[in-house]
């Protein structure tokens, strides 16, 4: 990998997406890994932890820390060469990737996405974090892909409202003109990356294809990032009334 020019991209993006850095063989455990987690461990976690779709068979959403869950995934947190990209995007040798997360798009009952900042969830200030995430499926322009608003994160964290939506439970008040910071696809087969700035604005549209777009998310900050305790403190009355609300 072309670290200077990945960084480079990084910088005046706000995204950069990097082609076939996990192995067939390395998509294959974590599908193994996966399979087992939302099997044997889903069905006993909590709201926050983990989010199912609002269909009959109650497909997951998204599921965080699994690092705990599989020894996969705690070993992905020490991977050589996720490190080494963060670490040149942020010029600190101590960055690091901090949790393993899974978003499922399930084919027929995937859900929107509505545009935000993981900022408003993160809460990292200053805003050097990213989130690496690794394609286990095709992700296709029909399957409710990733997109992003190019040169979005130069604009700093913007207002955010509570959203109502269990799993992501805050999205912009407003979005940034799509002429000036234009919306991009990012497509990507099985064990493509695309880092995104936690300040990158992005959405995705419901997935209504028989093809699922299932992805891990990675976490990963520089060492000078801390946790803004009054963003923290807001993020986590919002997710309490959204709880309390869904039961």
């Amino acid at each position: 990998m072309d670290l200077e020019t990945i960084a480079r991209r990084f910088d005046e993006d706000g995204f950069v997406v990097v082609r076939q850095v996990f192995t067939p063989r390395q998509i294959s455990t974590f599908n193994q890994a996966l399979a087992t987690i939302i099997r044997d461990v889903a069905p006993r976690l909590r709201p926050g932890d983990v989010y199912f779709e609002d269909a009959p068979d109650r497909p997951v959403k998204s599921l965080f820390r699994l690092e705990r869950h599989d020894d996969a995934f705690s070993a992905l947190l020490e991977d050589a060469r996720l490190l080494n990209v963060v670490r040149a995007v942020y010029d600190d040798p101590l960055a690091t990737l901090s949790i393993a997360m899974y978003f499922g798009k399930p084919a027929r009952s995937g859900s929107v996405v509505p545009a935000h900042q993981d900022n408003a969830f993160q809460c990292w200030d200053p805003p050097e974090a990213l989130t690496l995430t690794v394609a286990v499926d095709p992700s296709t322009c029909d399957n409710g892909v990733l997109v992003c608003q190019k040169g979005s994160h130069k604009l700093g964290f913007l207002p955010h409202k509570p959203s109502g939506l269990m799993g992501f439970s805050q999205m912009l008040i407003e979005t940034p003109d799509k002429k000036r910071y234009p919306e991009v696809e990012i497509r990507m087969d099985p064990g493509d990356v695309c880092l995104h700035a936690v300040g990158t604005v992005h959405r995705s549209d419901a997935n209504r294809t028989d093809q699922s777009r299932r992805q891990l998310g990675i976490g990963a900050h520089s060492s000078r990032a801390r946790v803004d305790p009054i963003m923290l403190a807001r993020r986590k009355a919002i997710l309490e009334r959204l709880h309390s609300e869904h039961g």
